[in-house]
């Protein structure tokens, strides 16, 4: 990670303390930003579990099928999938086809740091439909705070 993401996601850190998490209105939707640290935690081991990672995690419905023939979902008896985007606009067609509304899926760019370069992040859709987001990241990153 450079210098850029890793301000970013400190800054981020800091700003959602002691709650460890945001959330944003957008259009009709919510998007929570969930830097909890054993939610990390889980994220950070399926990513190191995988065979072929990428810089994007989905709950989705299936893992048979092609990643656009899926729909995202909530994590409890999810499919994780991973793939790769080039840009942090590339999210946007991605989530758009997995069911995430167009406004929420063109607002995180804006809201997660390193999306599509430097960072990997987790996306999955809550039972009441928010679209929560989950960074990737190194343990040495969260302050004392989170990581208590």
């Amino acid at each position: 990670m450079n210098g850029a993401a890793d301000s970013a996601i400190r800054a981020l850190i800091q700003k959602i303390q002691p709650e460890n998490e945001c959330q944003h209105s957008i259009g009709d939707g919510v998007l929570r930003i969930n830097l909890k640290a054993d939610d990390l935690k889980l994220w950070r081991d399926t990513l190191l579990g995988l065979k072929e990672p990428g810089n994007v995690l989905l709950a989705c419905e299936s893992n048979r099928d092609a990643l656009d023939a899926t729909r995202l979902t909530w994590v409890v008896g999810a499919a994780i999938r991973s793939t790769n985007i080039d840009s942090s606009q590339g999210i946007v067609p991605l989530l758009s086809e997995l069911g995430v509304p167009v406004d929420i899926a063109k607002a995180l760019p804006g809201h997660c740091p390193g999306l599509g370069s430097e960072i990997t992040w987790a996306f999955y859709l809550e039972r009441h439909g928010w679209l929560t987001a989950s960074p990737i990241i190194d343990e040495q990153l969260l302050s004392p705070a989170i990581t208590a």
